[in-house]
């Protein structure tokens, strides 16, 4: 892997981006997605007799001009509701290895690496969040980055006027997406001036291979000319230092961009009006949760703005934030390299039915092949003229009010609901007492706009050693690979998890769920 990140890195680095090739790419792939779906389906599916894709297709009875003709006659979005119709879908459950697939009278699971792109150099790779399941190693190469990622950052600078600004990143370090976020960033020619990570290594105890990535990375860049700087430890609750190095670039250069998660975000906001710091000029490119009303009033409170960002490992940017935006989240839908359509379906652990959200990736880089698979997000999908800069580039349908059906979120980390309810309902009853009715995880964000996961425990279940319940919470999930080590300490790091003493929370049907959702605090 290092051997073929080495022979890339120079070529990739040689050229920087310009807008005018990002945009250039950008309307040739909105011209060609019919096209482009066609090509991955003929050389990455119907070549695979073992693809999952395949054996779904197989046993809707469709061979690849049955597809084609489909596309020809319904449109590219028409033809994956009919093939999601006749059972060509994959629900998060199956894509993550939860459960197996069954269509009828086909069943099957599938082997590790099924949905890996076969048309990548497989230059490096990464770990999605969360899960346990083959969605956890992800490969790319660097025409993704190029073409896929830098391509749309660099459009999204220039509609918001700083493709001239300095950048400042709060990122982790491997196995955490720091490293891939600085090539992206030196590749647009935009070497960031600081990288801080919310991370260390000496925190997480990651593989060897973890441990050399990042300096791997700075090292071979820095020989190719690249100036990297190297990551800096700051804390999460130290998040003042980011904000004193964005101050100083504003007084410096008048404007600064941010890449962080959006609860980092919300502590730099804050700890600079603490400071007596005005973040005038800065725009924050925030991902990882929801940007809600509270925390952009948070953010906004600091004289900066945020752009919120929909973006998904498997494939990379699905959305870009509107610059007219209706809502906090408001996104433009990156059509020209993902198709989408929605599907109905229940949730079994919270009791409710939700329009899934179902992508297909159309761009031959992407890290993953996606055909119809939920991402275990729900969202409002509604194609209108708002006039920003993303619509003009033929960019018109939004999404809005993106939620998980499917797991927790906070500062950036995710888990999966299915980790949370092993933990909910069996490792707490059979260690602490009580039943599974007596524990519920709630996602709650406070007044302040942080996102804070509390383990509500029933009084029936009588003391407890709450500080012991929550090493036991972050103990369980940080079992296994490296990203769950690193995602639990920024967790314990952010004071995330929390207790409190109180019966858990029904449903207006009287339902009690192992995992509860609430959309404002007290409510």
């Amino acid at each position: 892997m290092y051997w073929r990140f080495a022979a890339g890195l120079r070529g990739f680095l040689r050229q920087p981006l310009t807008l005018e090739r990002s945009r250039t790419i950008i309307e040739q792939r909105l011209v060609t997605r019919e096209q482009s779906f066609l090509f991955i389906l003929s050389c990455a599916v119907y070549t695979n007799r073992e693809s999952p894709y395949y054996k779904l297709l197989n046993a809707a009875g469709c061979d690849f001009g049955d597809v084609a003709t489909v596309v020809e006659s319904e449109g590219l979005e028409g033809a994956l509701k009919k093939l999601c119709d006749a059972g060509v879908y994959m629900s998060i459950e199956e894509f993550k290895g939860k459960q197996e697939i069954v269509r009828g009278s086909t069943r099957f699971s599938f082997r590790s690496g099924a949905f890996d792109n076969p048309l990548l150099l497989r230059q490096f790779e990464g770990t999605t969040g969360g899960s346990r399941g083959v969605g956890g190693r992800t490969f790319f190469d660097f025409d993704h980055i190029a073409y896929d990622q830098a391509a749309y950052q660099m459009c999204l600078l220039d509609a918001y006027g700083l493709l001239d600004a300095p950048v400042v990143l709060w990122r982790p370090i491997a196995p955490g997406g720091g490293p891939r976020k600085v090539l992206e960033y030196v590749k647009m020619g935009k070497t960031p001036e600081r990288w801080f990570s919310p991370i260390q290594s000496a925190d997480i105890r990651p593989s060897v291979k973890s441990r050399l990535a990042t300096a791997y990375i700075v090292h071979m860049s820095r020989l190719c000319g690249a100036h990297i700087p190297s990551p800096e430890y700051v804390s999460l609750d130290d998040a003042v230092r980011v904000a004193r190095s964005i101050g100083g670039l504003i007084a410096e250069r008048g404007s600064c961009w941010v890449n962080t998660g959006v609860s980092q975000a919300v502590r730099v906001c804050q700890a600079a009006r603490e400071d007596g710091l005005r973040l005038d000029g800065t725009v924050f490119l925030a991902g990882g949760e929801p940007v809600t009303e509270v925390k952009r009033r948070e953010i906004e409170s600091s004289g900066a703005r945020v752009c919120p960002r929909y973006v998904f490992v498997e494939a990379g940017y699905a959305g870009l934030g509107c610059l007219h935006n209706d809502t906090s989240d408001d996104v433009h839908l990156l059509k020209d390299s993902l198709a989408l359509i929605q599907r109905r379906r229940e949730v079994p652990h919270a009791g409710v039915s939700v329009d899934a959200l179902l992508f297909t990736t159309l761009c031959a880089t992407a890290p993953k092949i996606l055909f119809n698979v939920e991402t275990g997000d729900y969202a409002t999908v509604e194609r209108r003229r708002c006039g920003c800069y993303l619509e003009k580039m033929g960019l018109p349908d939004h999404l809005s009010d993106i939620r998980s059906f499917e797991k927790l979120t906070s500062h950036g980390m995710t888990f999966l609901g299915s980790n949370l309810i092993d933990v909910i309902e069996r490792v707490l009853p059979s260690k602490y007492g009580g039943s599974s009715i007596d524990y519920q995880m709630l996602e709650e964000e406070d007044e302040a706009g942080q996102t804070h996961l509390y383990v509500l425990v029933s009084p029936d279940v009588g003391e407890i050693d709450e500080h012991g319940l929550i090493d036991t919470v972050l103990g369980k999930l940080a079992e296994g690979e490296d990203t769950h080590r690193m995602m639990t300490h920024v967790w314990l790091e952010s004071n995330t998890v929390r207790v409190r003493r109180t019966r858990p929370v029904t449903t207006a049907r009287g339902k009690l769920l192992p995992l509860h959702i609430q959309k404002e605090a007290g409510k």
